[in-house]
């Protein structure tokens, strides 16, 4: 557990004693609290991360001089509520915290504030306002690319668009969406290992979702070509920090690899992909993608005339097709 959450009850106890002395220190605390610097930190639920934005916004209210940090409060409790799936809310939070006269944004939170409503809006079905706020959100982030020390951890320009790629991919715009990761993957490949620490998350994402995008578009030989780079991408710390989010798209981009192979007139490779995928599926992060992985590996076995196991396959997909609810996130 972060140090900061640890020593909460201290600036807490003082800001109870002495509001406008200690409660600058208190708020700063609960908002490192909700969005640490770091991906690998351990994280704390949801909830608890909610509850810490809401005292946030409490501590910088009561204060004579606290606009700058309720600017940030209102933000983070935006965040926090996406964070708990609570997507409208989340949006009007963003839309709140964007227009309040007595603690306007400054440059670097307005774009993650522009940001979070982008996917707030994608996340609740409404896909062609989340594509002109996404897009809003990237055109942000390119004029001001040099945010300050403290505000580094409100989002950036890769990060905003992996969301415009993944919004336009939603919306059919297929050609766009790719074209917007090849050039978020051209940024990303340009980084320091210091900058790309900031971005950790958003590189495995980023490579998997351009392949995706490749395979649909048919360019099987470009989505093979960015495999192995997405694939040393899910790997590593990133993998073993966030498991429920990484697996799942390592899964699906085995899946990808192996119709590339397929469509490529490689079937033995594509067998080799399409049962990796089932394998990772089969781990507890990953089994909400293991009928797609199998379905995949069914499809491969066909290719192959591999009648048998292709119908054991189809028998345990139907099997788990039967089972209501087996394989919710």
């Amino acid at each position: 557990m972060g140090l900061v959450r640890i020593l909460l009850p201290l600036p807490r106890a003082a800001a109870r004693l002495a509001p406008e002395k200690a409660g600058g220190l208190l708020g700063a605390g609960l908002l490192h609290s909700v969005m640490p610097g770091w991906v690998a930190l351990w994280l704390p639920s949801p909830t608890r991360r909610l509850d810490w934005a809401e005292e946030a916004v409490a501590v910088y209210g009561s204060l004579a001089d606290g606009a700058d940090g309720l600017g940030r409060a209102r933000t983070l409790r935006a965040y926090a509520l996406l964070l708990n799936d609570r997507q409208d809310e989340a949006c009007a939070a963003a839309d709140a915290a964007l227009s309040a006269p007595d603690a306007p944004l400054s440059p670097a939170l307005t774009a993650f504030a522009v940001h979070l409503r982008a996917q707030a809006l994608t996340d609740a079905g409404r896909i062609e306002e989340a594509v002109a706020a996404a897009r809003e959100a990237v055109e942000l982030y390119r004029a001001h690319p040099a945010p300050g020390r403290r505000e580094r951890s409100f989002g950036t320009l890769p990060g905003a668009l992996r969301t415009y790629g993944l919004v336009l991919a939603a919306a059919g715009r297929t050609e766009e969406s790719v074209a917007v990761y090849e050039e978020c993957a051209a940024l990303l490949a340009g980084m320091s290992l210091r900058e790309s620490a900031r971005v950790a998350l958003v590189r495995p994402r980023v490579l998997a979702e351009l392949v995706g995008g490749l395979t649909r578009l048919e360019r099987y030989e470009d989505a093979l070509g960015v495999g192995p780079e997405a694939r040393e991408a899910a790997r590593g710390a990133v993998a073993w920090t966030v498991p429920a989010i990484v697996l799942p798209l390592r899964v699906r981009l085995l899946i990808d690899l192996a119709r590339c192979h397929s469509a490529t007139g490689d079937p033995a490779e594509a067998r080799a992909r399409a049962g990796e995928a089932v394998a990772e599926a089969r781990k507890p992060h990953g089994t909400a993608v293991l009928p797609s992985a199998l379905d995949c590996l069914a499809d491969v076995l066909g290719e192959l005339g591999q009648t048998e196991k292709e119908l054991s396959t189809r028998r345990e997909l139907a099997q788990l097709r039967d089972a209501p609810g087996a394989f919710r996130k």
